[in-house]
């Protein structure tokens, strides 16, 4: 950092702790814990872009190229007193940073009135989220001069992107969860997947896990109860645990998937309602669900998640597997969630106190230091309030598409992997 002109040698009165977790690959990942500084920090009200009206301007396009600015944090200048407040301390001594560290509760904001202003004028044909610039256009010759337009502009700042990231001239890409280009817009398959590759269940507890999913958004399916009505009787008292599998079972088990990824229940987000996020872990995997309310107070999901448990990760203890959980679910949801308050509602009451982790636990204190970008509230919440994420926690399931802007979640929950952002 020294040698790239990012720190250099302090004196300053403030200073927070360093740190440093070793990756499978032998290097270090670098973190500076700005949890104490962010308790005091103002927070930076600059807005963040509504993913559905970006959303909306590249549906249409034929041509999109997609660009990832490297280190994007580190290509911003800090003032003067902002450097001295982000002092850090090492067994070197004590050091600044000279620009924009990661970990500061105001970055997000800070990086995103940047890429604005670097967009601005250029609204027609390009749209920046966070370090995530896509070009879009009709023609190829549109295009072309477009993407010059743009990369004369980044030149021109002293801004870079990192090419092996850059996507260039696609007819459809993965943007902000969903697929776009080609003059269409759909949603991406990971909302749907793990709900529609559900296997049919084999013991009286699966059928159970999927039937309590189910049931809960009775309300916005039809005569669900009647429909469900073959599989339920499977779990009346006297039944064995080997469930008999009929075909009345199969045809109501087809119809309630169906109802539960079409029609009213899974909704696109309105970002001027709360968002609430439930995650919890499994012997054997991860679940979340992104939900919203409307004006009734009733929920509505956006996003199914599930993640099968690695066979190292099984050995973890109940507190980390739930920490990890949230921290994957929040890495996958980050586009609906960054530079926005939300609330993460989990069974764990001692995740509660995350913010504040301390102690000689690495993994919860590395995993901590990552959420200091998100402005969230964790709440404990009765298991039986948390019925989706815990169905899809025991679900498991395959690893879900990437979404651009986010790296895998594993890395960060097992390595300590590089910041998203860098």
């Amino acid at each position: 950092m020294l040698a790239l002109g990012v720190i250099q040698p302090s004196a300053s009165p403030w200073a927070s702790p360093v740190v440093l977790v070793p990756k499978k690959d032998g290097s270090v990942w670098f973190c500076v814990d700005y949890r104490k500084l962010n308790a005091i920090t103002v927070s930076d009200a600059y807005p963040m872009p509504r993913p559905d009206e970006l959303l909306d301007k590249l549906g249409g396009a034929r041509y999109l190229t997609t660009m990832d600015l490297t280190k994007g944090y580190w290509q911003v200048p800090l003032d003067a007193d902002a450097r001295l407040k982000s002092a850090f301390i090492t067994p070197l001594g004590l050091y600044e940073f000279l620009t924009l560290p990661f970990g500061l509760k105001g970055a997000p904001a800070t990086f995103q009135r940047l890429v604005d202003q670097l967009v601005r004028g250029m609204e027609s044909f390009a749209v920046a989220y966070i370090d995530d610039i896509c070009v879009f256009s009709q023609t190829w010759e549109d295009h072309v001069s477009q993407v010059r337009q743009v990369l004369d502009r980044l030149q021109g700042v002293g801004l870079t992107v990192k090419a092996e990231k850059c996507k260039v001239g696609m007819a459809k890409v993965s943007y902000l969860g969903h697929w776009v280009g080609s003059s269409r817009l759909k949603l991406e398959p990971a909302k749907v997947e793990v709900i529609r590759d559900w296997p049919a269940p084999h013991t009286k507890k699966q059928v159970q896990a999927f039937i309590g999913m189910a049931g809960y958004y009775q309300r916005f399916v039809p005569h669900e109860s009647a429909i469900a009505t073959p599989i339920t009787e499977l779990c009346k008292k006297g039944k064995p645990d080997k469930v008999v599998w009929t075909e009345q079972c199969q045809e109501a088990f087809w119809a309630l998937k169906e109802a539960l990824v079409s029609g009213p229940v899974l909704a696109n987000p309105d970002f001027d309602k709360p968002i609430v996020v439930f995650t919890d872990a499994s012997d054997t995997g991860l679940g979340a669900v992104l939900l919203q309310e409307d004006e009734k107070g009733e929920r509505y999901p956006i996003v199914y998640l599930s993640k099968k448990l690695l066979p190292r990760e099984q050995h973890y203890a109940a507190i980390e597997e739930e920490c990890l959980a949230m921290v994957w679910a929040l890495k996958k949801l980050e586009p609906y969630l960054f530079g926005r308050h939300f609330t993460v509602k989990t069974d764990h009451s001692p995740l509660t106190c995350l913010p504040q982790m301390k102690g000689a636990n690495a993994k919860l204190l590395r995993w901590s230091l990552l959420l200091q970008d998100y402005d969230m509230d964790v709440v404990h919440v009765k298991g039986s309030a948390n019925l989706i994420a815990d169905a899809l926690s025991r679900r498991g399931g395959p690893e879900l598409p990437q979404v651009t802007g986010q790296s895998d979640p594993t890395q960060f929950s097992l390595e300590g992997g590089i910041d998203v952002r860098m």
